[in-house]
């Protein structure tokens, strides 16, 4: 596998299955002794190809005549005829059809000159072409004006189906931070303009929306230790600005839509997140964003939820990041079923010396907008994968490895 990364000095123009070499420059940089593959210009090693048919391009220093690519043994191109370059490499393009494939392949780029033949090859991924390569989610943190409520026909949850009930604003306001200290506390239909903190066990936040702008907050939902059963249902959190939407343990979220922090949820011991929608996550310094992230956790389930951190073209570090650097350095009795996961460089990272006993990950569904694919997980660890699969294809998943 070659990994030399080049630019072009000239422009290409394809005409039909053969490719000519126009003067014209492309981007520059002195020939090397490597051969390489190319799409639209730059390398294709590690990168995202739409799945249909794409005009593919080798370069190499060595004099060839013709090139052809395949994709395991299979041909899916016609012949490329090969061209000398101003620089003294040698060019050639095909158009390859990769319509029948998806997620991480390799694509091997045949190059024959006279009687010989010689390969070089490289592992791309192949997306669905109606995606925004390289971008992500696009979507925003604003809700439609209306009064009921919806289910996206392939039930995700979203916006129709997380946050308040009934009217989109509560006539009942608070303003300023908030502490609640007694045990049973329950806040239904109330908006807070300010963050709160969970010091009592047995604390119920429904129909609510709590909008902490506060840069440079770390929680916008605090929950204290030593807090027991703090459950928010039917809710938005808005924490634009601050580093962590809510943590960090014994809490329950139910249809929350969580939007605007660095980090959605933070999650230690005794936590239970379904049906909710965390996204649009924010660059801050000094962090990488996640939906969700864990640094020691045990009891956990995180299931039937959408959560894609990307905001816009950035699609920012993870959906789910899980580690175990800090408190008991361990992560334990964890389940993440049946979720909608997108974005980041991985959509789930675990980290390599991650410390494991009892993670499972079964039957979610991946978008593809990550930078580099779906899943990357350390091997040898105490680690269930069953039932991952690529939205637009169904096809499963398998996981990149430490």
């Amino acid at each position: 596998m070659l990994t030399t990364r080049r630019t072009w000095r000239s422009a290409l123009a394809v005409f039909g299955a053969a490719a000519v070499i126009a003067s014209a420059a492309v981007p520059a940089e002195a020939a090397s002794s490597s051969t390489w593959i190319a799409y639209n210009g730059t390398s294709v090693n590690n990168a995202r190809i739409p799945a249909g048919s794409v005009a593919l391009t080798v370069r190499s220093p060595k004099a060839f005549d013709s090139v052809v690519f395949s994709v395991g043994g299979k041909v899916v191109s016609g012949v490329g005829t090969a061209t000398l370059l101003p620089d003294g490499d040698w060019a050639a393009t095909a158009h390859a059809d990769l319509s029948a494939f998806a997620g991480k392949v390799s694509v091997t780029a045949k190059l024959t000159k006279g009687k010989s033949t010689s390969s070089v090859a490289k592992s791309v991924r192949v997306v669905d072409p109606a995606s925004t390569l390289g971008s992500g989610s696009g979507t925003t943190s604003s809700r439609p004006t209306r009064s009921v409520r919806a289910t996206y026909t392939d039930g995700r949850p979203g916006v129709f189906t997380t946050g308040l009930r009934g009217a989109l604003t509560p006539t009942k306001v608070l303003t300023g931070d908030q502490t609640i200290t007694t045990p049973g506390t329950v806040l239904d239909g109330v908006t807070i303009n300010g963050c709160l903190v969970v010091k009592a066990s047995d604390v119920t936040v429904r129909n609510s929306k709590i909008v902490c702008n506060a840069k440079g907050r770390q929680l916008a939902v605090n929950v204290a230790d030593g807090v027991r059963n703090f459950v928010v249902e039917d809710s938005e959190i808005d924490a634009t600005g601050t580093d962590v939407g809510i943590g960090w343990g014994n809490y329950t979220l139910r249809r929350v839509n969580l939007h605007g922090s660095a980090d959605g949820a933070r999650w230690g011991t005794n936590v239970t997140i379904e049906d909710s929608w965390i996204h649009d996550m924010s660059r801050e310094d000094g962090l990488h964003s996640d939906a969700m992230q864990t640094t020691s956790a045990s009891n956990v389930v995180v299931r039937h939820n959408t959560l894609d951190p990307s905001n816009g073209g950035d699609p920012l570090n993870a959906a789910i990041m899980i580690g175990t650097e800090t408190g008991s350095k361990a992560l334990k009795n964890v389940r993440i079923e049946d979720n909608f996961l997108g974005g980041g460089s991985y959509t789930v990272n675990i980290r390599s010396d991650a410390n494991i006993s009892g993670l499972v990950l079964k039957g979610n569904v991946f978008s593809d907008n990550s930078r580099y694919g779906a899943m990357i997980m350390p091997i040898g660890k105490d680690i269930t994968v069953s039932g991952n699969t690529l939205g637009w294809t169904g096809k499963e998943i398998t996981a990149d490895r430490w």
